[in-house]
Parts: structure tokens; sequence; C-alpha cells
């Protein structure tokens, strides 16, 4: 199958229909110490989302040659995914030979600060449900743009997107989980996300490793009324890593150090 690769690029064709439309899938990694984290994990969610919106999918031999052309010697920087049905006229209809187009884009000096406590407020904007395109990466972020364009008076670190029967669902641009601590054992709760949302790598991450500690972690609803019922939360994404909430709203949360220990892999200071 032939796939136009665009290494470091600067520029994208005005016929490209991830320009357009939105028509692709992406990916975000970290690269520390000249080596993407999780980077087979992130290249099989994209062939997923390939997979999902009908674009064929490239190979990962193709992928990986391509990351590793586009970082080169940097040994610590942001590499973008970006990979579009293809290009087309005017419409949303396509030839079926389109050819697909691979974006691998290098950021520097993107990385972001480690922030130990944040607040987190409800962003005003309601996520639609669609099942269909849940837990992908689809190039469509609108509703996420929405949701920060929609946020309260007060200011807050980061908001958390619900749907509009109150279930939480994520924050802008990471997954949430909240914690249960009694009888000096932790209980993990993070939303399901069957109808919306992001199923991010960094999220799956930490499950495998909270199991392997046979600690009990649960994706399930998650109302706002329910916040009371924790005692602390933390938000993660692959490219900030974990960051504790300190408070979400008008409510202030727990911090147990103890969890620092159980998931040091995960805190990029």
């Amino acid at each position: 199958m032939k796939i136009q690769v665009h290494i470091n690029k600067t520029s994208v064709s005005v016929k490209d229909r991830g320009f357009n439309y939105g028509d692709g899938i992406f990916e975000t990694i970290r690269v520390k110490n000249n080596k993407c984290l999780y980077q087979s994990d992130h290249i099989n969610r994209l062939i997923k989302g390939c997979k999902v919106l009908k674009i064929s999918s490239p190979s990962k031999q193709l992928l990986n040659s391509s990351i590793k052309k586009s970082i080169g010697k940097t040994r610590e920087c942001i590499i973008k995914i970006i990979y579009t049905r293809g290009l087309s006229d005017h419409g949303y209809g396509y030839d079926k030979d389109i050819i697909p187009q691979l974006y691998i884009i290098k950021k520097m000096n993107a990385l972001p600060k480690y922030r130990k406590a944040i607040s987190l407020g409800y962003s005003q904007y309601c996520l639609s449900v669609n099942s269909y395109l849940s837990k992908i990466k689809h190039m469509n972020r609108l509703e996420q743009i929405l949701g920060i364009t929609f946020k309260p008076k007060k200011i807050f670190d980061n908001y958390i997107l619900v749907d509009r029967k109150n279930h939480i669902i994520e924050c802008i641009s990471s997954n949430i989980f909240f914690y249960k601590f009694n009888n000096n054992k932790f209980i993990f709760h993070t939303p399901n996300l069957k109808n919306n949302g992001v199923d991010g790598i960094l999220k799956q991450q930490i499950i495998k490793t909270l199991i392997k500690k046979n600690i009990s972690v649960f994706e399930r609803s998650i109302k706002k009324n329910d916040i009371a019922k924790y005692h602390g939360s933390f938000i993660c994404n692959s490219i900030s890593g974990i960051e504790f909430v300190s408070q979400i709203d008008k409510q202030s949360l727990n911090h147990i150090e103890s969890l620092e220990d159980l998931l040091h892999k995960y805190i990029y200071e």
C-alpha cells in the first residue's frame, strides 16, 4: 500500500482531509533519553483508530522507522504523529485509491513543567455521546476546544469534562483517577469511556501496574456528586505523567504520600 510520508514537515496541503475535515488519527508521544515512552502502545492505538475510521493502516515498521528519523539524536522532545485519509478535492467524498498521508513532527521545548498539586474546575460544556468514536484519538478535537472555551470564571489548572447526565468523563487532555484509602489499602476508580473520551496510554499503564500489585481498580460510572466519597484524585497523560489533585471546584482533597511510591515511575519530575 502506498503512503506519503512527511518527516518534520512545516507545511500541509490545503487538500489534506485532516486539515479540511479532521479526517484522521493522531498520537502524541514523549521522548526521554532519545527513546519514545510506550511507543508500541501508541502505535497500536493509532492502528486501532484507523480500523474504526476505515483508513488503511500504516505498517508498524514504517511508523517505527519514521519516528526514529524524526527524533534523530534529540534526547528530550515530543513526537506528534498525524495520519490522515489523504488528499481530495472539495466535498466529503474521496477516491477509493486515495493515498494516506503520514506526518511525523518533532516538537522541541514543548514539554510541560511538573506540578505536584493542581486544581480542577468543571467545564460548562457537556460532551456528547458517540460510542462509535469513543476511546480512539481521532483528529476532531472540537469538543475539547469547547471544553476549555466554556470554562468557569474562576481560573483552575485544568477542567473536568462531563456529559449531559453529569457523568465525569475526563479532563481536557488527561484521564482522571479517584481513590479511597481505608485500612491502609487503596481502591481506585476511573471513568468508564464507553460513550465518549480518549482511552489514554498512561491510564492503561497505570491500571496494569495497579493490577500487578493486587490493588483494586475499576472503570465505572462516576458522577459529579460522587466526588465527596473519595479521599483523593490524580490526572494523567503521556506527556505530563501524573499530576495529583488538591482541589476539585470548591472541595479540597487529601494526598496520601505512599501513592507517590506506588506510582513513582509515572511522575515526570
